[in-house]
């Protein structure tokens, strides 16, 4: 361990709190952040908290799932948002929680759930406030460079998504969704090991290959380069949880959670339509409303979002949606597998140097050969 490393609980370190009930008819589209399980779930006028903020995911499958705010922002009942630092650099709080599994302190309820008082003796390597500023900076500087990718890639999305509404607003006739896409299409199951996917990291309208993980015999839904996925369950629907899939081998397929719903263009029709179509308030209304079930989670069935009116452009309008797409996705899976590398690097140090088994300095040096 580096020099000046100690071991404290975790309640030394940070005051934990359970956030605030902020339901849906009561926020106000502004510049706030508010944070939920997941992260960032939507915005609003007013703050809760002065920012810097740090929260972690407190019940089900996103608990412990950490987020940094570097702003104002109003943490949700949903999320243990860190009330006080105690002179500990923020940001390198949010790294070192992001290193606790925290599944192992689940409360002992039917749904996980984190129970503050359960964590309160968890030892966490320490450093000092100079190291832990370095420790931040190095690992940020990663993030940094992600979020600058990140932005590039949702401009192109952007983009294209503007192309495909004007080329929907030119259509001369109705359909439905089924009439351009293929809801979870049948795929040869592979043996060996697969590229998996679950729902956790599946991002809001992007992909990183940086999420895939292998297993040796992997079940669920299965798909490839250029499918759509939507997730299908609450709350991560209404959140918006959509991904295009890239950054596969050739002819490679890979599988994912059951609560994906997977759309696959028809013949001749421009890879982005699918994506671009989910993003629109229409098709999203039209989904949270046929969310079925009583009790539990809601679901939406594949066959209900299959009868979903949309625009039919012709065939002349597709083609040329697509030259001008095409070469956007190109550029979109090479952006996010420069992510990947980036990502793949910073989480390798992240242990390293929170542990104090590698310092700042030479850290700094193993970034400089990514970055």
């Amino acid at each position: 361990m580096s020099k000046g490393f100690g071991n404290r609980a975790l309640a030394d370190l940070v005051g934990l709190q359970r956030g605030h009930d902020l339901p849906a008819p009561q926020r106000e589209p502004g510049a706030v952040p508010i944070i939920g399980s997941f992260g960032v779930t939507g915005w609003h006028t007013e703050a809760k908290y002065d920012g810097p903020g740090v929260a972690i995911g407190r019940s089900g499958a996103a608990i412990g799932t950490a987020t940094y705010v570097a702003g104002p922002f109003w943490p949700l009942n949903t999320c243990l948002f860190v009330k006080d630092f105690k002179g500990n650099d923020p940001r390198w709080v949010y790294w070192m929680l992001k290193t606790i599994d925290f599944t192992a302190f689940n409360s002992g309820s039917a749904q996980p759930s984190l129970n503050r008082n359960f964590l309160r003796a968890i030892p966490v390597a320490t450093p000092p406030l100079a190291e832990q500023r370095g420790i931040a900076e190095v690992l940020g500087a990663f993030d940094d460079k992600i979020a600058a990718n990140r932005a590039v890639g949702l401009s192109s999305i952007n983009l294209m998504q503007a192309m495909v509404e004007s080329v929907c607003r030119n259509a001369l006739s109705t359909g439905e969704l089924a009439d351009l896409v293929e809801l979870n299409p049948r795929l040869p199951v592979p043996k060996g090991p697969v590229p998996f996917l679950d729902m956790k990291a599946l991002p809001t309208g992007e992909l990183h290959p940086s999420a895939w993980a292998s297993r040796e015999r992997a079940s669920g839904t299965w798909f490839a380069n250029g499918d759509t996925l939507l997730a299908r369950i609450t709350p991560c629907l209404e959140n918006g949880k959509l991904g295009l899939v890239g950054g596969l081998e050739d002819g490679e397929v890979a599988c994912g959670s059951t609560e994906f719903i997977v759309m696959r263009p028809m013949g001749g029709t421009p890879t982005i339509l699918p994506f671009a179509l989910c993003r629109m308030p229409e098709i999203r209304d039209f989904a949270i409303k046929h969310l079925a079930g009583t009790s539990g989670r809601q679901r939406l069935a594949a066959n209900d979002l299959a009868r979903c009116p949309i625009p039919l452009p012709g065939t002349e309008s597709l083609e040329g949606l697509a030259d001008h797409t095409d070469p956007l996705i190109v550029a979109l899976a090479a952006n996010s597998a420069e992510q990947g590398v980036l990502a793949q690097a910073r989480d390798e140090l992240l242990p390293l140097l929170m542990s104090g088994k590698l310092t700042v300095k030479d850290a700094e040096k193993r970034a400089e050969e990514v970055l």
